[in-house]
């Protein structure tokens, strides 16, 4: 985090939150990668811009479309209890698929385990369409503080989701949800022994991609953690 807050701090300062008159296309397309960045880092003030603007809003309106994703996740990732209905608020009184995507993201992006397991438990209800289960589930796999729950919602829910997901074209990518967010070899027995019994001609394909993934995000891991861990160490020194 602090080699990102570093990275991003020149181009950061110079453009600011705010649009610049005759600012260049390529400026304006910039700045949200630049606060999304700045905020997955935790650099202070960009965080407490994000919290505030939650804060303050009433409506998603309120929001720079293009920041209202990184300003969801903010919160999402330093909030609680109250920020989470919040956002579900959000969620269910939009009638944009695009903002309830953006805010799912949210709703499965907090650290707290009763808050994550709140969240993967509106999958079966009416809140979640049956279109954006998909949606909720990579998201909780990505989110690192969640991925284990959501591993064990899917084992528990498998029955659920093959009735209701089985025919619709997104359903193969499930495995890979599972397998891309998983770098460590005791992963790849564990993944082999829930699908092997449930393996379709439509399944298949995503299983033997979901293993090749586990397998080579491994063999990384075990190639180059030593080197990331000794270059992190020495740019932190550095930066000290």
């Amino acid at each position: 985090k602090p080699f990102v807050r570093q990275l991003v701090k020149k181009q950061f300062d110079r453009l600011g939150w705010e649009a610049q008159p005759n600012e260049a296309h390529f400026d304006t397309l910039l700045r949200p990668t630049l606060i999304g960045q700045a905020a997955v880092s935790d650099e202070p003030s960009v965080v407490k811009e994000c919290l505030d603007r939650f804060h303050n809003m009433k409506t998603t309106e309120e929001l720079p479309p293009d920041l209202r994703g990184i300003i969801y996740n903010t919160a999402a990732r330093h909030g609680d209890e109250h920020t989470f209905k919040k956002l579900l608020k959000l969620h269910d009184e939009s009638t944009s698929s695009e903002e309830r995507t953006t805010l799912s993201a949210a709703l499965t992006g907090f650290q707290q385990p009763a808050i994550i397991k709140q969240a993967l438990s509106l999958i079966t209800t009416d809140t979640v369409r049956l279109q954006d289960v998909g949606y909720w589930m990579a998201y909780s796999f990505m989110n690192r503080h969640a991925k284990k729950y959501a591993w064990e919602w899917m084992k528990d829910n498998w029955k659920w989701l093959e009735k209701n997901l089985g025919a619709d074209m997104s359903f193969p990518r499930f495995p890979i949800y599972a397998a891309r967010c998983f770098s460590d070899e005791s992963f790849l027995k564990e993944f082999k022994k829930f699908f092997e019994p449930r393996l379709t001609p439509a399944l298949e394909r995503a299983y033997n991609q979901g293993i090749e993934t586990i397998e080579w995000q491994s063999a990384w891991k075990k190639r180059d953690l030593k080197d990331i861990q000794s270059f992190f160490k020495e740019q932190n020194s550095l930066q000290k």
